[in-house]
């Protein structure tokens, strides 16, 4: 998880620097037009820390269990169903010619990151992705609010990407503040998934249970 909790901190590092910065500027500077397009643009910064380090620890999950050639037959249940669910989006040629060992090379051939998001991830895609892989969701609920502003993260980062409303539109909904409460509840909310994400690789949770050696 090393790789994943790097660039999970150098993106919080730019979204504090920026944060910091509009905080700044909407003080100094008058433009109210631009304070809010500045405001909607950490919305997107914030979307982007949310799916990264999502869609990056679940790819660490399927990497883990790779590289410790661990077999597709001693999974827990829910997480053989995922796998099989992606082979079936794959091409069947593609999929033969790149396998040796089925039971192991299946974890790596049948992933696609891209498949995780779908640019749509919020709390409820992690708890989701949490009871299929049987990694814990569980946060501390007066720092993180259990993830509930990724909701808003997630809905915001859809109006402007696809150009449902403007930046100005959106960044006038909210203040300095606002922003301030919503970027901590998510890093914190961020770092502790994460974290357990790591304990359950560490305990390697992904096997069943009479497979774990003690």
């Amino acid at each position: 998880m090393q790789f994943v909790k790097e660039i999970f901190q150098e993106r919080v590092n730019e979204i504090n620097r920026y944060y910091t910065f509009i905080s700044s500027f909407s003080l100094e500077n008058p433009d109210k037009e631009l304070n809010k397009i500045l405001r909607s643009n950490l919305i997107l910064m914030l979307y982007n820390l949310v799916e990264s380090s999502i869609t990056n620890s679940i790819e660490e999950i399927h990497s883990n269990i790779y590289t410790n050639r661990i077999s597709f037959n001693v999974l827990n249940i829910e997480l053989k169903k995922i796998l099989i669910r992606q082979i079936k989006n794959m091409n069947p040629h593609t999929f033969v010619q790149s396998i040796n060992d089925i039971a192991i090379d299946i974890i790596k051939q049948a992933f696609n990151k891209r498949q995780i998001s779908d640019g749509n991830i919020d709390n409820d895609t992690i708890v989701k992705l949490g009871r299929q892989y049987g990694f814990c969701t569980f946060t501390n609920y007066q720092d993180t609010q259990s993830g509930r502003c990724l909701k808003a993260i997630k809905g915001r980062r859809n109006d402007l990407a696809h150009g449902t409303y403007s930046f100005t539109e959106i960044g006038k909904e909210y203040t300095i503040e606002d922003l301030g409460r919503m970027k901590n509840e998510a890093i914190k909310y961020l770092a502790k998934i994460i974290q357990n994400i790591e304990l359950y690789l560490n305990s390697k949770s992904y096997i069943l249970p009479e497979y774990i050696e003690h």
